[in-house]
């Protein structure tokens, strides 16, 4: 193990070990107590390891009978691993340096500390050892240590089980609090009209945006990461643009916030007053800049998504992470997958990654050609993958009706918008959203207001 690379004994505490293993030998519900908090692998001596699982193993297979010295010692010698442990010599021992059996759980916590910092050093090793590999491939080592240590501090913090009172009492002051203001349900979108259906984007949620090209799913994403970076309670986000770089990103945030003409803003004709407009709105979205981390690669790979959000958790405490858009996410498997296998991969990495960083993921995605050409877009109409559907928590479609075919298979929208020298000083359009699924809520449908000039969305109370 590492004494022969580091030249250094292990963390590790033997009396800990002793006096827990006699612990429960001397109080039987000591076991009960610590068993949720260790495993076999933190104990350092192998011979305690084999005592552990013996104490184990007869709680599990002979639950009614009382655990002591006869019953353990033949218990493991019936396992043939009585021998291996020291014998039922050493076994009677363990009693004997007990200072006091009501201490087991810290004993475990000190044998978990011990543990923690031996698999800390492992990974450690494990580093070095990925370095000087000719043959793995960096970014999969990359990803697959940072996936190590993310769940290795996690795991300092070890839970138990409870009894429903203290959740019980938890969660009417939960919702006391969210009635006084002083707490929120979720990380909210900034729209009323939104988070009236799903209570704000919850924690460990995979969430999805779809509508077909051009409707305005980039736009309602921004909308919604500016009103959360940027909005009154302004928090930190991460926005993965494979679509667009960050600087195209950054000019829609600009004409989102100070209203201006996205066009007028690209092609730098500005008049004074919009001029004077774009910079007080700059030198307001200074101040809380650093809450917007954009990654504009585009064609980036899954693992790298899954290494940048960590960080971007880790060290900028970002609260939630968008994707923009999923049929861009390049997977790293064999280039001979189907892509519908590799979206379905994609889609299940990303509801993975939201769990383990407890943060809302949310990610764009488009549906196929007849989704919203001549009737509102389904669930069926996500492209490349049915498991898109399956792994999400919350999948919300954008309809455009005044995109719809006409007779002769065109859309005058498109028709109109296009006229060469028309004035678009101010367009604006009415989408329906549709809570297409919401896997612990209802589903429904809503509108709101499109202002394509400022690539904006904004509540609304009127209906269709």
């Amino acid at each position: 193990m590492a004494e022969n690379q580091i030249g250094r004994i292990p963390p590790h505490n033997d009396d800990a070990e002793v006096a827990l293993l006699g612990s429960i030998l001397l109080r039987n519900r000591a076991l009960e107590e610590v068993q949720s908090v260790l495993k076999t692998e933190d104990f350092y001596q192998r011979g305690h390891q084999l005592i552990w699982n013996g104490l184990v193993g007869l709680r599990n297979d002979k639950p009614s009978l009382a655990i002591d010295l006869v019953s353990l010692t033949q218990y493991m010698m019936q396992k043939g691993t009585l021998a291996e442990a020291g014998g039922a010599a050493y076994i009677a021992s363990l009693t004997d340096r007990v200072p006091t059996s009501t201490n087991a759980g810290y004993y475990a916590e000190i044998i978990k500390e011990t543990s923690l910092k031996r698999q800390l050093l492992e990974l450690s090793i494990r580093i070095g050892d990925k370095a000087f590999d000719d043959t793995s491939d960096v970014h999969h080592s990359i990803d697959e240590l940072d996936q190590k240590i993310t769940a290795l501090g996690r795991s300092a913090d070890t839970g138990n089980y409870q009894d429903a009172s203290g959740l019980i009492s938890s969660v009417v002051d939960n919702v006391h609090d969210i009635q006084a203001g002083k707490t929120s349900v979720g990380v909210s979108s900034g729209f009323s009209s939104l988070d009236k259906y799903i209570g704000g984007f919850k924690p460990s949620d995979l969430i999805i945006i779809a509508a077909r090209p051009s409707v305005g799913k980039t736009a309602f994403a921004l909308s919604i990461a500016v009103n959360i970076a940027f909005g009154k309670n302004p928090t930190p986000i991460g926005f993965f643009s494979l679509e667009m770089s960050g600087a195209s990103l950054i000019e829609r945030v600009i004409a989102n916030k100070g209203q201006i003409n996205l066009m007028s803003l690209r092609n730098g004709k500005l008049d004074d007053e919009t001029n004077n407009r774009m910079m007080t709105t700059a030198d307001a979205l200074y101040d809380n800049a650093g809450n917007l981390l954009i990654q504009d690669t585009p064609n980036i790979k899954l693992l790298e998504i899954r290494s940048q959000a960590r960080r971007m958790v880790r060290e900028d405490g970002v609260k939630a992470i968008f994707i923009d858009y999923i049929g861009l996410v390049n997977y790293e498997g064999p280039s001979t997958m189907p892509r519908h296998e590799q979206v379905s991969a994609i889609s299940r990495s990303l509801k993975q990654l939201a769990r383990e960083l407890s943060v809302p993921v949310i990610c764009l995605c488009q549906v196929n050609r007849e989704g919203g050409k001549d009737r509102p877009p389904i669930l069926a109409d996500l492209r490349d993958s049915g498991s898109i559907e399956q792994d999400a928590d919350l999948v919300i479609l954008l309809d455009d009706p005044s995109k719809r075919l006409d007779d002769n298979g065109k859309i005058t929208q498109y028709e109109e918008d296009d006229q060469e020298g028309e004035d678009t000083a101010f367009k604006r359009r009415f989408l329906k959203i549709i809570i297409a699924k919401q896997r612990n809520g209802s589903t429904g449908a809503f509108n709101m207001e499109f202002v394509a000039d400022y690539v904006c969305f904004r509540d609304i109370d009127r209906k269709f």
